[in-house]
C-alpha cells in the first residue's frame, strides 16, 4: 500500500534540480548508501529521465520506492534504505559516465561519416545495464551497434542497440526477448522522427 504524504518524513533531502544524467542518480545512489536501514531520503530533481531512473535503480539495488511525485517541472522520489540493498560504487559511476562520453563519441563519428550506411532501426531497454548486456550477448551473431537513446524517443538516460533493417532489427528483438533480456520497444527513423514499430 502506498504511503500518504503524513506517513512519510524524510530524514535527509537531497536538492538535484539542474542537474541533468546521470549525475542525480549516481548522487542519489551516493547518499543512500551512507544512511542507516530504515531511513528515508528525499530526492528532488528536474531531470525529465529521473522518474525512469529511480524506479529502475530501486529495483536493481533492492531500495524501497516509498513514493514518487510531480510538481512545478520535479520529481520528488522518497527512497527507504533497506536491509538488504546494494548500491553500486563511485568507480561503476566513473565508468558509467566514461559509457556515456564513449557512446556519445561513437554517435557523432557515425553521423560524420557520409560513406557509411546509418542505422535505422533502433531496440530501446528498461534499463543501460540490460543495452550493455545485450551488446555483450550478440557480438559475433548480429550487426549492432550500442549507442546512446535519441532524445526523440526518450529523453532520460539509456541506450539503444541501433540495426540497419527492419528484418534484421525484429530478428534481433524476438532474439533478445527469448534470452530474457529487459528489451522495451523497437523504432524505426524516418528522418529526423522515430516511430515505435513493434510491438
Amino acid at each position: 500500500m502506498e504511503a500518504t504524504k503524513a506517513d512519510v518524513t524524510p530524514d535527509k533531502e537531497l536538492d538535484l534540480s539542474g542537474l541533468l544524467c546521470p549525475v542525480p542518480i549516481a548522487l542519489t545512489s551516493e547518499t543512500v548508501k551512507k544512511m542507516e536501514e530504515g531511513q528515508i531520503l528525499k530526492v528532488i530533481s528536474t531531470d525529465p529521465g529521473f522518474e525512469k531512473d529511480i524506479w529502475n535503480w530501486s529495483r536493481q539495488t533492492g531500495n524501497e520506492l516509498v513514493r514518487v511525485e510531480k510538481e512545478n517541472g520535479k520529481t520528488i522520489a522518497y527512497i527507504r534504505k533497506t536491509s538488504g540493498s546494494s548500491e553500486p560504487s563511485l568507480w561503476y559511476w566513473i565508468k558509467f559516465h566514461a559509457l556515456g562520453v564513449k557512446l556519445h563519441l561513437k554517435m557523432f563519428l557515425i553521423e560524420l561519416n557520409p560513406f557509411l550506411k546509418k542505422p535505422d532501426h533502433f531496440i530501446t531497454f528498461v534499463a543501460i545495464s540490460e543495452g550493455t548486456r545485450a551488446e555483450r550477448f550478440i557480438k559475433g551473431k548480429f550487426k549492432a551497434v550500442l549507442l546512446p537513446v535519441p532524445d526523440e524517443i526518450d529523453p532520460h538516460c539509456g541506450v539503444v542497440l541501433a540495426v540497419r533493417g527492419e528484418k534484421e532489427a525484429k530478428e534481433l528483438y524476438e532474439t533478445l526477448q527469448k534470452e530474457g533480456f529487459g528489451v522495451e520497444a523497437l523504432y524505426k527513423r524516418e528522418g529526423k522522427n522515430y516511430k515505435r514499430i513493434y510491438p
